[in-house]
Formats: structure tokens, C-alpha cells, sequence
């Protein structure tokens, strides 16, 4: 049976010739899939697999859904597939395993270290260091903005501060080598600086 046609999962209002795909797994259910979505436009989809209720979440999981879906989908050669993951849960081993994988099959990674509050974090301020845990951040967000949900994100907080969020993570860790942040930081920025310079909105 042959691939479905990316052009399946364009809106009629995008440019379904020049429209480009971003499919983004997740090991979250509801705050990585409400964040990314604020940057589907004309010029581009992000398309989100997320964790369903069955709770697959771990990293192997968010790995299988990014490999199924790469073999339904005829996607074009500038179509890009992206790992989101935490490290907090999951074990070096386990980590690094799926991460190396990953790279072997040509996607892109990005992890936070703990959590991905961490990126929601940055783009209002520095990290600070005595926050650890995915708790901490947490809180931090709802000192920050007076309240957090991570099922009900307030993104028009986040959307101004993008390009903010972008500058403070990769300072923190700018090496492309780095499966992971080894220490508090986050590759997401990696993601999003490539979104917003397909936006048009460059660093």
C-alpha cells in the first residue's frame, strides 16, 4: 500500500506546494502539543504527535511514533522530523539509546533537562539555579504569571517572548554536538529558532 501525500495534513489555507511539514513528537500530552501549535501558519505546519492516553510516554515511544508516522506520510526532503523529551524520568542508558537512534534515522533532537518548564521559563528570565526539579519550574512559571496549567497554556505569555526564550537557551548550551543539556537547559531552541526563520522572523 503506498505512503498518503503530505498534502493531507495542509489546512486549504496553506500553500500546500511550498508549505513546510514539521512533525514534532512529544512525551507530554497537552503543554508541547498547545505550545507548538501557536506557530502553524500559511508557510508552515507543525504537525504533533503526542502522548495519548494509553501513557506511552517514554522516549522509545515518542522514537515509534516519529518512525510510524515516517512510514505513512510521503514527505518531501525538507520535511523535518523532531524528538521533544525530557531527561527527568529516564535513565542515561535508556536516553542516550534512543537519542543515538534517532540520529541514525535522520531526526532532530530536542531534550530539556529536567523538563520542558525549562523552555517555558527562559522566555521570562534567567534559569535560576537553585530550581532542580520539574516542580520547581513549575512553580517558578506560576510566580512568574501569577498561575500555570500545563493542560491550559496562556499562549499569548509565550508568543512575544519567543526569540527571548531562544537567546537564553542557547547560551546556556550552545553545542549542536550535545545528544542532551548535561546540566539545567534545554534543546528546544534548536526547534523553534528553525521555526521562527521559516516564519520569516529571524534570532
Amino acid at each position: 500500500m503506498g505512503k498518503i501525500n503530505r498534502t493531507k495534513l495542509l489546512d486549504r489555507q496553506q500553500d500546500r506546494r511550498d508549505a513546510k511539514l514539521f512533525i514534532v513528537a512529544t512525551e507530554g500530552k497537552e503543554t508541547e502539543k498547545q505550545y507548538f501549535r501557536m506557530f502553524n501558519s500559511t508557510r508552515l505546519k507543525v504537525e504533533i504527535l503526542a502522548t495519548t492516553e494509553d501513557g506511552k510516554s517514554s522516549p522509545e515511544y515518542v522514537l515509534e511514533r516519529l518512525d510510524i508516522f515516517k512510514k505513512q506520510y510521503d514527505l518531501n526532503e525538507d520535511d523535518m522530523l523532531w524528538l521533544v523529551s525530557d531527561v527527568d524520568r529516564w535513565g542515561d542508558k535508556k536516553l542516550s539509546d534512543v537519542c543515538s537512534q534517532a540520529r541514525q534515522r535522520g531526526y532532530n533532537l530536542a531534550i530539556s533537562n529536567p523538563c520542558f518548564e525549562v523552555w517555558l521559563t527562559l522566555h521570562f528570565e534567567d534559569i535560576n539555579t537553585q530550581d532542580r526539579t520539574c516542580d520547581n519550574f513549575k512553580a517558578r512559571l506560576r510566580k512568574i504569571l501569577g498561575s500555570y496549567n500545563g493542560s491550559n497554556l496562556d499562549i499569548s505569555a509565550y508568543k512575544p517572548n519567543t526569540k527571548y526564550a531562544v537567546n537564553r537557551a542557547k547560551n546556556l548550551h550552545p553545542s549542536s554536538q550535545q545528544k542532551w543539556p548535561p546540566t539545567l537547559g534545554t534543546h528546544v531552541y534548536r526547534l523553534v529558532e528553525i521555526l521562527l526563520k521559516s516564519l520569516g522572523s529571524d534570532c
